[in-house]
Parts: structure tokens; C-alpha cells; sequence
């Protein structure tokens, strides 16, 4: 019976060194990104947010297209949530139509347009407040970093729970190891999407609420 206690013991203590790699695999690559965040010059990070735009657009486009037709009504509500002061300049019968690469090429332009303004408009006052310029830029750094800093933090509880339910699928004759690595990879994926969606989320959110006031007058 000792032996089999231990041949047990033996065999979780390897799958958990198993699960280790696979975590600490992850925490390079996150740490890593995390520090060139960190040493990211202001413009570099703007350079970083427009990808994320461009990408975030794409990724709204191809959700709400099904056989190759556009649910404009949807992306635009999309748009709205995500990029508020691109939505207003965006007209339904300007995308209803045409191809999910046209629409997407055609919002990601808009957004682009009003993202420049933004920056130069930020970096204007920012001059003539006599502070530093590329304000948007270091915005951007930091949304940025909080961003992965909280989509990791979800991410090391989804991968606690993820342990415990491979462990239980031996039983059903299936490698926890292998369970483990496949779904990890998956979820790891989710965290750089969670961590772009919400960047560009909370960035645009800044935006729209600094326009707010001039709304406001006008």
C-alpha cells in the first residue's frame, strides 16, 4: 500500500513540474513584454496602440459577418463601445453593402483620422499648457501595462482552476499533461486579446470623455 501511495505521489509530483514549464513558459513571454512596456518611448507606444486599433477593428468585423455578408447595425454598436468618437463620423450606408475587407478597411481609416487628431490636438494643449509633449503616448504606455497587469492576474486563476480540472481527467484515461498544455495555450491567447481589448477600450474611453466638454459648449 506504501508503495502505491508513493508511486501516486510520485506521478502527481511530475505532472505539476509538467504544469510548472508550461506556466512559467507563459510568465517569460508576459514579463518580457512587460518590460519593453515599461522602456517603450511614448511615440513607439502610439505606434503599438494604432496596431491595436487596427486589429481590434478587424476582430469586430469578422464576428459580425456570417457567409461572407456584414451586420453593419452590429459593428457599428461595436464601434460605439469601443471607439466612441470614430462612431459618430461613421454613416450605415457607407459600409451597408460591401465586403467584410472593405468595411473593415473603411473603419479602420476613420478611426486612424480621428486617433491623429486626438494626438495632436492632446500634444497642442499640452504645449501651450507648457508641459511635455506625447501625453497620449504615455497614456498609452500605462493603459497598456495595467491592461496585461490585470488580464495576467485573471489569467493565473484560469490556469489554478485549469489544473484542477485536467487532474481529474485521468480518470477518463486522458494525459493531464497534454490536456493542460493545449488548453493553456488557449487561454494564454485570451490574454493577449483581453489585454488589447481592454487597452484600446480604455484609451478611446479617455478620449471620448476629453471631447465631452467641447460637446458640451458646442
Amino acid at each position: 500500500v506504501q508503495k502505491a501511495v508513493e508511486e501516486k505521489y510520485r506521478d502527481i509530483r511530475r505532472e505539476i513540474f509538467n504544469f510548472d514549464e508550461v506556466l512559467n513558459g507563459q510568465r517569460t513571454v508576459i514579463y518580457a513584454r512587460r518590460r519593453g512596456i515599461i522602456s517603450k518611448d511614448p511615440k513607439d507606444s502610439l505606434e503599438l496602440m494604432k496596431e491595436y486599433n487596427a486589429q481590434t477593428v478587424s476582430d469586430i468585423v469578422k464576428a459580425q459577418t456570417e457567409e461572407g455578408k456584414v451586420k453593419v447595425d452590429k459593428v457599428l454598436e461595436k464601434i460605439g463601445q469601443f471607439f466612441p468618437p470614430a462612431r459618430a463620423v461613421l454613416q450605415e450606408g457607407d459600409l451597408s453593402g460591401q465586403s467584410p475587407e472593405k468595411v473593415t478597411t473603411f473603419i479602420t481609416v476613420a478611426v486612424d483620422e480621428i486617433f491623429a487628431s486626438k494626438t495632436e490636438e492632446i500634444d497642442s494643449k499640452a504645449k501651450a499648457a507648457g508641459k511635455a509633449p506625447n501625453s497620449l503616448g504615455r497614456s498609452a504606455n500605462y493603459i497598456t501595462l495595467v491592461s496585461m497587469d490585470n488580464a495576467w492576474s485573471d489569467h493565473l486563476q484560469k490556469m489554478e482552476n485549469l489544473k484542477e480540472t485536467v487532474i481529474l481527467r485521468k480518470y477518463q484515461g486522458r494525459d493531464p499533461v497534454v490536456e493542460y498544455r493545449n488548453e493553456a495555450f488557449t487561454l494564454f491567447k485570451g490574454v493577449e486579446d483581453t489585454m488589447r481589448f481592454n487597452a484600446v477600450y480604455s484609451l478611446w474611453q479617455s478620449l471620448a470623455s476629453t471631447a465631452q466638454p467641447a460637446a458640451q459648449t458646442a
